[in-house]
């Protein structure tokens, strides 16, 4: 994994998993076998590997009574960059309507009579 700031959040991810195992006061083979994983697995998880499956992470992660921890991550209510950006495709005006369109010939109304012309005073092409 080249990316650097992927494998900082991975450390961190493992520091607070070993904190959280610890303030619960869990012993790497207790937390090991509540988890169904194996302690080698946990001490990788614990020090950030990458190559631990994300299996195994909800496994600790239920194991330390967070099991919608890792769902919650990326969810649409904490993504700041997914709503920011459903939020620009949002239209910024209401429909325009053109100018000169009568609604009474559209209703019925007076249909003999001409659509209006438009002013092209100061129009230029």
């Amino acid at each position: 994994m080249s990316n650097l700031k992927a494998l900082r959040s991975l450390t961190d991810l493992g520091q607070n998993l070993r904190q959280a195992r610890l303030s619960r006061r869990f012993s790497l083979a207790e937390l090991a076998t509540r988890a169904d994983v194996s302690e080698r697995t946990l001490i990788r998880l614990e020090k950030g590997d990458p190559g631990v499956g994300i299996g195994n992470l909800a496994a600790v992660l239920a194991a330390l009574g967070s099991p919608e921890g890792l769902a919650e991550l990326i969810s649409p209510e904490n993504d700041p960059v997914g709503l920011s950006r459903a939020l620009d495709a949002i239209p910024k005006r209401g429909r325009s309507f053109k100018p000169g369109k009568s609604t009474k010939a559209e209703a019925g109304g007076n249909e003999a009579s001409p659509a209006p012309k438009p002013d092209r005073k100061g129009v230029s092409f």
